[in-house]
Protein backbone atom coordinates (compact mmCIF):
# COMPACT_ATOMS: atom_id res chain seq x y z
CA UNK A 1 0.00 0.00 0.00
CA UNK A 2 1.38 3.84 -0.77
CA UNK A 3 0.54 6.38 0.58
CA UNK A 4 0.57 10.19 -0.17
CA UNK A 5 0.35 13.30 2.43
CA UNK A 6 -1.78 15.91 1.54
CA UNK A 7 -1.53 19.38 2.97
CA UNK A 8 -4.03 20.14 5.82
CA UNK A 9 -3.54 16.62 7.57
CA UNK A 10 -4.69 14.58 4.41
CA UNK A 11 -3.74 11.40 3.07
CA UNK A 12 -3.91 9.36 0.27
CA UNK A 13 -3.67 5.55 0.01
CA UNK A 14 -3.52 3.72 -2.36
CA UNK A 15 -4.76 -0.06 -1.73
CA UNK A 16 -2.30 -2.93 -2.38
CA UNK A 17 -3.41 -5.53 -5.12
CA UNK A 18 -3.99 -9.19 -4.25
CA UNK A 19 -2.76 -12.45 -5.92
CA UNK A 20 -4.21 -16.24 -4.58
CA UNK A 21 -1.46 -18.46 -5.89
CA UNK A 22 -1.94 -22.00 -5.65
CA UNK A 23 0.98 -23.63 -3.02
CA UNK A 24 1.21 -27.26 -1.82
CA UNK A 25 -2.37 -27.44 -1.31
CA UNK A 26 -3.39 -24.15 0.21
CA UNK A 27 -3.63 -21.10 -1.46
CA UNK A 28 -0.74 -18.53 -0.02
CA UNK A 29 -2.19 -14.66 -1.25
CA UNK A 30 1.09 -12.27 -2.19
CA UNK A 31 0.68 -8.27 -1.81
CA UNK A 32 1.97 -6.38 -5.72
CA UNK A 33 3.31 -4.81 -6.44
CA UNK A 34 6.66 -6.12 -6.16
CA UNK A 35 8.78 -4.83 -3.93
CA UNK A 36 12.59 -3.64 -4.98
CA UNK A 37 14.60 -3.08 -6.63
CA UNK A 38 16.93 -3.64 -3.78
CA UNK A 39 19.18 -4.86 -1.43
CA UNK A 40 17.98 -8.10 0.64
CA UNK A 41 17.81 -6.79 3.73
CA UNK A 42 16.10 -3.51 2.49
CA UNK A 43 13.26 -5.25 0.58
CA UNK A 44 12.52 -7.83 3.53
CA UNK A 45 12.74 -4.81 5.99
CA UNK A 46 9.73 -3.31 3.57
CA UNK A 47 7.97 -6.56 3.58
CA UNK A 48 7.98 -6.51 7.56
CA UNK A 49 6.96 -3.15 7.82
CA UNK A 50 3.97 -3.97 5.61
CA UNK A 51 3.23 -7.01 8.14
CA UNK A 52 3.54 -9.43 5.67
CA UNK A 53 5.47 -12.52 5.80
CA UNK A 54 8.58 -12.90 4.02
CA UNK A 55 8.36 -15.64 1.03
CA UNK A 56 10.07 -18.63 0.99
CA UNK A 57 12.24 -20.17 -1.57
CA UNK A 58 9.11 -22.71 -2.83
CA UNK A 59 6.64 -20.02 -2.28
CA UNK A 60 8.33 -18.01 -5.07
CA UNK A 61 8.64 -20.73 -7.50
CA UNK A 62 4.89 -20.89 -7.08
CA UNK A 63 4.43 -17.41 -7.89
CA UNK A 64 6.87 -17.63 -10.56
CA UNK A 65 4.76 -20.85 -12.13
CA UNK A 66 1.90 -19.05 -12.00
CA UNK A 67 2.84 -15.97 -13.29
CA UNK A 68 4.56 -17.91 -16.40
CA UNK A 69 1.01 -19.81 -16.91
CA UNK A 70 -0.95 -16.14 -16.95
CA UNK A 71 1.67 -14.33 -19.56
CA UNK A 72 -0.44 -11.50 -21.05
CA UNK A 73 -2.06 -10.39 -17.35
CA UNK A 74 -0.40 -6.90 -16.63
CA UNK A 75 0.50 -8.01 -12.76
CA UNK A 76 1.82 -11.79 -14.25
CA UNK A 77 3.66 -10.24 -16.88
CA UNK A 78 5.78 -7.78 -14.64
CA UNK A 79 6.56 -10.85 -12.42
CA UNK A 80 7.81 -12.50 -15.68
CA UNK A 81 9.61 -9.25 -16.33
CA UNK A 82 11.56 -8.65 -13.12
CA UNK A 83 12.17 -12.80 -12.82
CA UNK A 84 13.67 -12.70 -15.99
CA UNK A 85 15.02 -9.54 -15.77
CA UNK A 86 16.64 -9.32 -12.07
CA UNK A 87 15.93 -11.64 -10.00
CA UNK A 88 13.56 -12.43 -6.87
CA UNK A 89 14.66 -12.52 -3.48
CA UNK A 90 13.38 -14.96 -1.04
CA UNK A 91 13.83 -15.76 2.66
CA UNK A 92 15.13 -18.92 2.41
CA UNK A 93 18.46 -18.22 3.69
CA UNK A 94 21.57 -20.27 4.84
CA UNK A 95 24.69 -20.79 6.27
CA UNK A 96 27.77 -22.92 5.69
CA UNK A 97 29.82 -23.96 8.44
CA UNK A 98 32.42 -26.77 8.99
CA UNK A 99 30.43 -29.93 8.49
CA UNK A 100 28.24 -28.31 5.44
CA UNK A 101 25.02 -25.97 4.70
CA UNK A 102 22.06 -25.67 6.05
CA UNK A 103 18.96 -24.06 4.62
CA UNK A 104 16.09 -21.93 6.96
CA UNK A 105 12.94 -20.51 5.73
CA UNK A 106 13.20 -17.11 7.62
CA UNK A 107 10.09 -15.76 6.85
CA UNK A 108 9.77 -13.57 9.94
CA UNK A 109 13.34 -12.42 9.91
CA UNK A 110 14.31 -14.51 13.02
CA UNK A 111 16.39 -16.85 11.96
CA UNK A 112 19.20 -18.08 14.43
CA UNK A 113 23.15 -17.20 13.46
CA UNK A 114 24.63 -19.70 14.19
CA UNK A 115 25.32 -22.94 13.40
CA UNK A 116 24.37 -24.54 16.65
CA UNK A 117 21.13 -22.69 16.84
CA UNK A 118 20.30 -24.26 13.71
CA UNK A 119 21.43 -27.95 14.53
CA UNK A 120 19.36 -27.58 17.39
CA UNK A 121 16.28 -26.91 15.58
CA UNK A 122 17.30 -29.42 13.04
CA UNK A 123 17.58 -32.20 16.03
CA UNK A 124 14.05 -30.69 17.11
CA UNK A 125 12.60 -32.02 13.72
CA UNK A 126 11.55 -27.81 13.32
CA UNK A 127 10.63 -27.71 9.33
CA UNK A 128 11.92 -24.97 8.94
CA UNK A 129 15.14 -25.87 8.67
CA UNK A 130 16.96 -28.51 6.37
CA UNK A 131 20.55 -29.65 6.31
CA UNK A 132 22.00 -29.86 2.45
CA UNK A 133 23.39 -33.26 1.48
CA UNK A 134 26.81 -32.86 1.90
CA UNK A 135 29.42 -33.00 -1.79
CA UNK A 136 27.28 -31.47 -4.16
CA UNK A 137 28.42 -29.44 -6.98
CA UNK A 138 27.42 -26.36 -8.43
CA UNK A 139 26.79 -24.78 -12.32
CA UNK A 140 24.58 -25.68 -15.26
CA UNK A 141 22.89 -29.17 -14.76
CA UNK A 142 20.62 -31.17 -17.12
CA UNK A 143 17.33 -30.72 -16.20
CA UNK A 144 16.65 -34.26 -14.53
CA UNK A 145 20.33 -32.85 -12.41
CA UNK A 146 18.79 -29.50 -11.80
CA UNK A 147 15.63 -30.66 -10.26
CA UNK A 148 16.91 -32.95 -8.06
CA UNK A 149 20.45 -30.78 -6.77
CA UNK A 150 20.57 -31.40 -3.28
CA UNK A 151 20.20 -27.61 -2.76
CA UNK A 152 17.32 -27.31 -4.72
CA UNK A 153 15.97 -30.36 -2.92
CA UNK A 154 16.49 -28.65 0.50
CA UNK A 155 15.59 -24.97 -0.58
CA UNK A 156 12.50 -25.88 -1.33
CA UNK A 157 11.34 -29.41 -0.48
CA UNK A 158 10.76 -32.80 -2.81
CA UNK A 159 7.14 -31.73 -3.07
CA UNK A 160 8.15 -28.50 -5.06
CA UNK A 161 9.82 -30.24 -7.57
CA UNK A 162 7.28 -30.76 -10.37
CA UNK A 163 6.59 -26.77 -10.34
CA UNK A 164 10.47 -25.95 -10.35
CA UNK A 165 10.85 -28.39 -13.19
CA UNK A 166 7.40 -26.67 -15.18
CA UNK A 167 9.23 -23.46 -14.41
CA UNK A 168 12.73 -24.92 -15.58
CA UNK A 169 11.31 -26.13 -18.56
CA UNK A 170 9.59 -23.28 -19.56
CA UNK A 171 12.86 -21.12 -19.74
CA UNK A 172 15.30 -23.92 -21.03
CA UNK A 173 14.32 -27.52 -21.36
CA UNK A 174 17.81 -28.71 -21.42
CA UNK A 175 18.41 -27.67 -17.72
CA UNK A 176 19.23 -24.84 -15.20
CA UNK A 177 22.18 -23.04 -13.00
CA UNK A 178 22.61 -23.45 -9.10
CA UNK A 179 25.13 -21.56 -7.43
CA UNK A 180 25.36 -22.21 -3.60
CA UNK A 181 28.34 -23.09 -0.71
CA UNK A 182 29.25 -25.63 0.43
CA UNK A 183 31.22 -26.52 3.51
CA UNK A 184 32.85 -23.02 5.26
CA UNK A 185 35.89 -23.00 7.73
CA UNK A 186 33.90 -20.78 9.83
CA UNK A 187 29.73 -19.79 9.93
CA UNK A 188 28.75 -17.70 7.01
CA UNK A 189 25.22 -16.76 6.35
CA UNK A 190 23.82 -17.01 2.93
CA UNK A 191 21.12 -15.53 0.54
CA UNK A 192 18.75 -16.78 -2.12
CA UNK A 193 16.91 -16.04 -4.93
CA UNK A 194 15.33 -16.85 -8.19
CA UNK A 195 16.66 -15.89 -11.22
CA UNK A 196 15.61 -15.97 -14.97
CA UNK A 197 18.85 -15.41 -16.70
CA UNK A 198 16.93 -13.14 -19.35
CA UNK A 199 14.97 -15.96 -19.86
CA UNK A 200 17.73 -18.14 -21.58
CA UNK A 201 17.38 -20.85 -18.38
CA UNK A 202 16.70 -21.06 -14.75
CA UNK A 203 18.94 -20.45 -12.04
CA UNK A 204 18.82 -20.56 -8.27
CA UNK A 205 21.55 -18.57 -6.43
CA UNK A 206 22.35 -20.05 -2.74
CA UNK A 207 24.94 -17.88 -1.85
CA UNK A 208 24.00 -14.62 -2.81
CA UNK A 209 25.64 -11.78 -0.27
CA UNK A 210 24.08 -8.84 0.09
CA UNK A 211 25.83 -6.67 -2.35
CA UNK A 212 23.34 -7.48 -4.96
CA UNK A 213 20.65 -4.38 -4.98
CA UNK A 214 19.00 -5.31 -8.26
CA UNK A 215 15.97 -8.08 -6.60
CA UNK A 216 12.72 -8.10 -6.05
CA UNK A 217 10.38 -9.71 -3.28
CA UNK A 218 6.64 -9.19 -2.15
CA UNK A 219 5.23 -10.43 0.78
CA UNK A 220 2.65 -12.50 1.58
CA UNK A 221 -0.16 -11.98 3.60
CA UNK A 222 -0.75 -13.60 6.88
CA UNK A 223 -3.93 -15.28 6.63
CA UNK A 224 -4.19 -18.44 4.43
CA UNK A 225 -6.31 -20.76 3.23
CA UNK A 226 -6.54 -24.36 2.59
CA UNK A 227 -8.37 -25.88 -1.08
Amino acid sequence: MGTKQLKGNGEIRKRRIELDVPHLGKTITYALPLIGPGYHAEVMQEIDSQKLLRPTAAQVFSLVDLALQNQGEPHCDEIVRKFRCNYLWTATEGLSYLQGHIAYDNVDGKMPQTSEGLLALIGAKDSRVRQVQLGFKTGFFPLNEFVKHPVITAYVGEEMIPTVERVAKTLNSSGGYVHSLDKSAQDTMTLSAVIGFDGDRLGFGGSCNAGGDGGFASGILKRQTTD
